[in-house]
C-alpha cells in the first residue's frame, strides 16, 4: 500500500495514514510537500492513495505537480481531500481527474475534516472520535473494493461531487509571520513548501511566493509565526459566525 499526500500543517497526513494502515499494516510514504522530484512507476497490482488538503476548492498546484511525477497503469487508488469545515468544492473531482490522467484508477474517494490550518477555531479537535470511526469504516470498504477491483476490474469512472470546469483559483492575502519570540534556528526556513521565508530575517514572509499553507505555523518551536492582522481578524469573524456551530461530516464515494 502506497500512501501519497502534500500535507503542510500534517492534518492530512495523519488522515491518510489512518486511511492506510487500516488496509494494510505494510505501507510505504510518499511525502510530496517539500522539493519532490522523484519519478514513480506502478502496476495494477499495487495499490495507492492520493491525498491532499483543499485550498479555495481546489487541489493545491504544487500538489498536483508533485503528483505528475507518479505513473501508474490501471492502478487502482483512493483520493482523499482533506479541508477546514467549510466546503471542499472541486477538489475531490480535480484530484480524480488528475490521478486518471497519469493512469490511476479512483476505486473510492472521500473528503474529511480537520480543524482549519488558517482559522484554528473552526472544526478544533478534529478529526475526532467520530471521524475515526467513519474513516476507519471508510477504509474496510475501500479494501473490499480493492478485493473486488481485483476480480472485476470497473469499467466506469467513479463519480464525486465537484464541477467542472472547475472554480477559478482564487487568492487570498493572509500571510503568516514571526514575532518577537523568534530566535532565528531555521526551522520555518528549511521547511516552507516554496521557500517564501528569508533565511537572513525568518520573521519575514515573501508574499509574492507565500501560498499561507501554515507550515510555518504549525512547526515553530516557539510559536512565533502566526497569521494577524486587521484583515485576517475581519475574515476570521466571518468565517467563525457563517459557520458557527455547522458541522461538517465526512463524504464518500465508491465506484459501483
Amino acid at each position: 500500500m502506497h500512501l501519497i499526500y502534500y500535507s503542510p500543517a500534517f492534518s492530512t497526513r495523519k488522515i491518510a495514514r489512518m486511511i492506510g494502515k487500516a488496509i494494510n499494516k505494510d505501507i510505504k510514504e510518499h511525502d510530496i510537500t517539500l522539493n519532490f522530484r522523484e519519478e514513480l512507476l506502478f502496476d495494477k497490482r499495487d495499490f495507492v492513495l492520493f491525498a491532499v488538503p483543499v485550498f479555495a476548492g481546489r487541489v493545491p498546484a504544487q500538489a498536483s505537480q508533485a503528483i505528475s511525477l507518479f505513473k501508474g497503469n490501471n492502478t487502482p487508488a483512493i483520493i482523499v481531500c482533506v479541508y477546514g469545515n467549510r466546503d471542499y468544492e472541486d477538489a475531490l473531482i480535480e484530484l480524480r481527474n488528475i490521478t486518471q490522467s497519469q493512469g490511476f484508477v479512483p476505486i473510492a474517494g472521500g473528503a474529511f475534516v480537520a480543524r482549519h490550518s488558517i482559522f484554528p477555531n473552526m472544526a478544533p479537535g478534529r478529526p475526532d472520535e467520530k471521524d475515526r470511526i467513519k474513516i476507519l469504516e471508510f477504509a474496510q470498504q475501500c479494501k473490499e473494493h480493492y478485493n473486488e477491483y481485483a476480480l472485476n476490474k470497473p469499467s466506469n469512472c467513479l463519480k464525486v461531487k465537484g464541477n467542472f470546469p472547475y472554480r477559478a483559483p482564487s487568492v487570498i492575502p493572509l500571510y503568516p509571520a514571526g514575532d518577537d519570540k523568534c530566535t532565528n534556528c531555521g526551522t520555518c526556513v528549511k521547511l516552507c513548501p516554496v521557500g517564501a521565508i528569508p533565511e537572513h530575517n525568518p520573521t519575514e514572509t515573501n508574499h509574492a511566493l507565500c501560498i499561507s499553507c501554515a507550515r510555518c505555523v504549525a512547526i515553530c518551536p516557539k510559536h512565533s509565526r502566526i497569521f494577524s492582522g486587521e484583515l485576517y481578524e475581519s475574515i476570521k469573524m466571518k468565517f467563525e459566525e457563517n459557520l458557527a456551530g455547522i458541522r461538517k461530516e465526512p463524504e464518500t464515494f465508491f465506484n459501483r
